[in-house]
């Protein structure tokens, strides 16, 4: 795992996690149900929309997502990290989930600062460790943007042609520090299901 990201899992309080994360990506390219039953163990751990409960069958009996309208760009992100994980060969699909993770943060970010015409990394500059963020969260979200999103959505770096710029540790790791952020920067801002479930209370 790259040591900026077990930075992260230590930052979001997950660090223990570190252990059940690595087993749980040899199990996803192994034994994928049972991968995907252990990931969602972890997920529901955290408050919010995850794997575990942001899609529901409509009826025609198709996967639709439980938010509201207004909210998806917050949370289409998970839904594509969803997508993403059935997909095999996964390790081909790190850097999606990766990117997609982070672009739930990015979003939920932009809701909590109301500023929405700018990247993650921007807002930050912009509002600055004196703003309306704790410094718990904002230094670490620093780190995720420079260290993890910017490279996920601008660096191709010279690796062979079958290895990948995110382990499948790192992609699973980030996924949950996502979902942990994320959390953190939607409570208590009033998001609903369309059922009218406060997610973030």
């Amino acid at each position: 795992m790259r040591p900026e990201i077990e930075e992260l899992l230590r930052l979001a309080g997950i660090q223990a996690w570190s252990g059940r994360i690595k087993q749980i990506s040899a199990e996803l390219t192994t034994d994928f149900t049972t991968g995907f039953t252990h990931l969602l163990e972890l997920d529901r751990l955290i408050p919010g929309l995850g794997q575990h409960n942001i899609n529901e069958e409509d009826s025609d009996g198709q996967l639709t997502g439980v938010y509201c309208i207004q909210d998806r760009p917050i949370f289409r992100g998970i839904q594509y990290v969803g997508a993403e994980l059935y997909i095999q060969p996964i390790e081909w699909n790190t850097h999606s989930i990766v990117e997609n993770s982070c672009s739930h943060v990015e979003h939920s970010l932009k809701r909590k600062t109301g500023i929405e015409n700018l990247s993650m990394g921007t807002i930050l500059k912009r509002i600055g460790p004196n703003g309306p963020l704790p410094l718990d969260l904002y230094h670490p979200l620093k780190l995720l943007t420079q260290k993890v999103y910017s490279k996920a959505r601008h660096v191709i770096e010279d690796t062979n042609m079958n290895t990948h710029m995110f382990s499948l540790d790192d992609a699973i790791a980030v996924y949950l520090i996502c979902r942990i952020f994320g959390a953190r920067l939607l409570q208590g801002l009033g998001i609903k299901t369309e059922s009218g479930q406060i997610l973030f209370p």
